[in-house]
């Protein structure tokens, strides 16, 4: 998918004025459409118009809290930014886990 599409709405919503950090947020934008996309199991379009506005939402909040986290000492943070993971658990759903069938 084509983040760059993304990245004035992403930087609005993080608060980023200036343009310096412009290909590190792309970096960390293909980062988190992945995030997003795995934890909903959906697949993303090539374009980002095509996103539905919930899972375009997710990706760019994701992006904002990964930015956030760029100067910590650890690796990355772990798992979606809460907005993010209150949007894929509806499309995720609930699952079934039925017992194997009974061999005799």
């Amino acid at each position: 998918m084509n983040v760059s599409d993304l990245l004035i709405a992403a930087k609005l919503h993080a608060r980023i004025d200036f343009n310096d950090d412009d290909d590190g947020l792309l970096l960390i934008l293909a980062a988190a459409a992945g995030d997003v996309a795995h934890a909903a199991e959906y697949t993303l379009p090539p374009a980002a118009a095509d996103l539905p506005d919930d899972l375009r939402l997710a990706i760019i909040d994701q992006a904002a809290m990964l930015y956030d986290a760029r100067a910590q000492d650890t690796e990355r943070p772990v798992g979606l930014s809460m907005a993010a993971a209150r949007i894929v658990a509806r499309y995720r759903g609930v699952r079934l886990c039925l017992p194997p069938p009974a061999t005799e």
